[in-house]
């Protein structure tokens, strides 16, 4: 049986997470005071895998634990898991709204309710602790004036009232969690051809210029995604760093398998943090905001519809400047470049929860009629 570590105690969004990642599977759970020590007993061999929060739609990366990441360099990410986050303002049966002199909660939390702290509770004292469950415990055996900001598991976990709910300060609030291990994931030798993967990378660079870009043009020329670039301090020198890249695809991809000896070839140092299956954004997303007017909706629609059209202004721009640079009508059709094109699109359509089939068809019009334009600017 699998032995799990998350950040506890019971009651985290971190043990939703681990929850999430194990589905109708019998594990051990072990909640542990800090993200270290999820890092260490994994390392130690004390725990199967840990759950980590990496990242949030909202505040961004969780820092520290990427530091973690580096630290240990016996484990790998080998899963990820996107958690829909909710907010709610948590106290004693006993509190009512205007009791309330002290918040808690971990320091993410606080941020992605900032706004709603600001403008209701504006001379709350925010108090920063390990986690929203800790929170909770503490509101739970302290005094009415305090609260915490948790989730309704948290808060049926400890007894506590729900006094506000969904206080976050963005609606589709989402964490992104990632499952760690030592070694790679026990499926990655497995047939990437019909699972979407992610490749996580940590680099590092000679300082120079154009150092960077010709990494990245190396994962482009191969037509690789990349879907997150973060710097964090190389805690060296002052001003030197290192890269986090996730990117899509499978290592043993033949796109991969040819830019990554080329990438490492301009890095001080690379190292793969994990080859494993990508999750779908759409899991996070929920459209069903009862506070949302149908008018709020379709006028959010049309500021997207004009998103779009602009954009493929700019796209027609970009195809009448390449349009220029072809001399012969007959070069004008490149295949391999449109099916590298659908194969891109039909991953993010596939992300967005959007029919793959569909937007094929609409980019496939679209390809038509940017070659059509094309002609015509060599034939005229």
């Amino acid at each position: 049986m699998r032995r799990i570590a998350y950040l506890g105690p019971q009651g985290t969004f971190s043990e939703q997470a681990a929850k999430k990642f194990l589905g109708e599977e019998q594990a051990e759970m072990f909640p542990c005071r800090t993200l270290y020590e999820v890092c260490r007993g994994v390392a130690d061999g004390t725990y199967t895998q840990g759950v980590l929060p990496l990242e949030n739609l909202l505040e961004g990366s969780v820092n520290p634990v990427l530091d973690l990441l580096l630290d240990f360099p016996l484990i790998s990410i080998q899963a990820e898991i996107m958690l829909p986050v909710v907010h709610h303002l948590l106290a004693r049966t006993d509190s009512t709204f205007s009791d309330i002199r002290t918040v808690l909660s971990h320091p993410q939390a606080l941020a992605q309710c900032r706004g709603y702290l600001n403008r209701e509770l504006p001379g709350a004292e925010l108090v920063p602790v390990e986690s929203t469950a800790r929170a909770a415990q503490q509101v739970a055996k302290g005094s009415k004036d305090m609260a915490a900001i948790g989730s309704l598991a948290t808060a049926a976990h400890y007894q506590l009232q729900v006094l506000a709910r969904d206080i976050q300060d963005r609606p589709n609030n989402c964490t992104r969690f990632v499952v760690v291990g030592l070694g790679h994931a026990p499926d990655q030798n497995a047939s990437y051809k019909n699972v979407r993967y992610k490749t996580s990378l940590v680099i590092s660079m000679i300082d120079r210029p154009g150092a960077l870009y010709s990494i990245l043009k190396e994962f482009s020329r191969q037509g690789i995604n990349l879907t997150r670039i973060e710097s964090r301090p190389a805690k060296t020198y002052l001003g030197e760093y290192i890269f986090f890249i996730d990117l899509e695809g499978h290592t043993q991809q033949p796109e991969l398998k040819e830019a990554l000896p080329k990438v490492a070839a301009l890095c001080q140092t690379i190292r793969i943090l994990g080859c494993y299956p990508a999750c779908s954004l759409s899991t996070c997303f929920n459209y069903s905001r009862t506070e949302e007017s149908l008018d709020q909706l379709r006028a959010d629609i049309d500021i997207i519809d004009r998103q779009v059209i602009e954009l493929l202004g700019k796209r027609l721009q970009l195809v009448r400047k390449i349009g220029k640079l072809k001399k012969n009508p007959a070069c004008v059709r490149d295949p391999g470049r449109e099916a590298q094109v659908i194969s891109r699109i039909r991953r993010l359509a596939f992300d967005y929860g959007i029919s793959e089939d569909v937007i094929e068809s609409v980019y496939r019009i679209l390809m038509d009629h940017f070659v059509d334009i094309q002609i015509k600017q060599i034939t005229s």
